[in-house]
């Protein structure tokens, strides 16, 4: 995420204050307006994810924030006394969150895409994650033959893909390997956050807020 102030005559007036009443007074201001702006893009975001698309793991909105580093949510926080050196981020460290953000055409790391059906899933729910028992690793080979758990890689019916045998004699899709790329539709869950929370207009009325508070603090303390 990246915003600025709208640097217009007011904001530059609050500026040259926050310098009058001492010389931590701006780089604090500037630092806190940064931090509570990340932090409101990284709670609008979260709600974004929630509603634009299904949120399987806890990885997924974890990946967004940094529980720990209270007040704020946002991945970097905003400090020191160096104005042009100072940024804070929202965002995701996941790359598969941007593929979400962005989307696009991805292909499949050495052949077809496994694209897991919902018996891979748990209790057969599409909003819930692959059961452990039917995960593969990304330097699984996808080329037909056995596996293990009574599951083998092959074409049934002339769909090609991951099955299980079951107890009864079935046999059960667990991923579908018959494409070598897939097609995700990007949501812009972190734009949209950033449109919403982080316009200029919005960051510097944001300052002036906040260097209007320490103003006041510093006329009372006299």
């Amino acid at each position: 995420m990246a915003s600025a102030f709208d640097m217009n005559t007011d904001t530059r007036k609050w500026m040259v204050a926050m310098k009058l009443i001492g010389k931590d007074a701006l780089p604090q201001s500037v630092a806190e307006t940064l931090n509570v702006t990340a932090d409101a893009v990284t709670k609008q975001q979260m709600k974004n994810a929630q509603s634009d698309f299904i949120i399987r793991t806890k990885f997924t909105i974890g990946s967004m924030k940094v529980k720990l580093a209270k007040p704020y949510l946002a991945l970097n926080k905003a400090g020191g006394k160096n104005i042009q050196r100072m940024f804070s981020r929202s965002g995701t460290f996941s790359k598969y969150l941007w593929k979400q953000e962005e989307g696009g055409t991805f292909e499949g790391l050495d052949g077809p895409v496994p694209i897991a059906t919902i018996k891979a899933r748990t209790g057969k729910n599409e909003r819930k994650s692959i059961a452990k028992r039917f995960r593969i690793s990304a330097s699984q080979p996808l080329t037909d033959g056995p596996l293990p758990n009574d599951q083998f890689i092959g074409s049934v019916n002339n769909k090609r893909g991951i099955y299980q045998r079951t107890k009864k004699g079935g046999i059960t899709m667990l991923r579908n390997l018959d494409s070598d790329s897939v097609r995700i539709k990007g949501t812009g869950f972190h734009q949209k956050a950033v449109d919403m929370k982080a316009s200029k207009t919005l960051v510097s009325t944001r300052f002036r807020r906040i260097a209007q508070k320490k103003l006041n603090k510093a006329v009372r303390r006299g």
